[in-house]
């Protein structure tokens, strides 16, 4: 069986995006000692080296990254890191769920196979049933907040930014019924970035005499 791994970014209070769908805002109180920290470009980009098929989702979100990336490709001024990024990303295996996505929208990008959102669970379960490595949903709140909620989610990685947003998305919609087991912790000095790694398995019932 593989492994479903979701990694997001996070405000402290809580913040997927803020209420134009950017993160930019976000980033108008960064603390100076934090300017140009990439340890979360580090993070991402080893988790998409042990992953075999990437999941995107969302026409804005999916097409946006995979422009904004193939734009990073070729750009002699882009970090390394960030460079390697585009690489892995727009080399790696693609499912994209969106119900809007043509054949012709991705073209110009490979290893694209699109599905449609009523056919997501069935094809993540897919996936997870075959032979292959790891499956990475990077950003794609909407997907995998509906994922947990199958009971889809092996791992969720959530990396927590020194920042508050005040307003925004949430990063869930509901609460899943699911239980998190602490896997580990990670914090870097560099930039104020705090990793906890959560196993997620499906929520036991708990028993009367505990709920009184």
């Amino acid at each position: 069986m593989r492994m479903l791994t979701v990694c997001n970014f996070v405000t402290v209070d809580g913040r997927y995006e803020d209420d134009d769908h950017d993160i930019v805002s976000f980033f108008e109180h960064q603390h100076p000692d934090y300017a140009g920290a990439d340890s979360f470009d580090h993070y991402t980009t080893g988790l998409l080296r042990d992953s075999d098929t990437l999941v995107l989702s969302g026409r804005r979100s999916a097409l946006g990254n995979l422009g904004y990336w193939t734009g990073v490709r070729g750009n002699p001024d882009a970090s390394a890191i960030r460079r390697e990024f585009a690489e892995l990303i727009l080399g790696a295996e693609k499912l994209v769920v969106s119900d809007t996505i043509t054949e012709a929208d991705v073209a110009p990008y490979d290893n694209v196979r699109i599905v449609r959102v009523n056919e997501s669970r069935d094809a993540i379960r897919s996936l997870k049933e075959g032979d292959g490595g790891g499956i990475l949903i990077l950003l794609g709140r909407v997907l995998w907040n509906d994922l947990m909620h199958a009971g889809l989610v092996d791992e969720l990685h959530l990396v927590t930014f020194p920042l508050i947003a005040g307003s925004g998305v949430p990063l869930f919609d509901a609460r899943p019924p699911v239980a998190l087991k602490l896997l580990g912790t990670h914090s870097w000095e560099s930039s104020g970035n705090v990793l906890m790694r959560w196993r997620v398995d499906g929520a036991a019932p708990v028993e009367a005499s505990r709920r009184t």
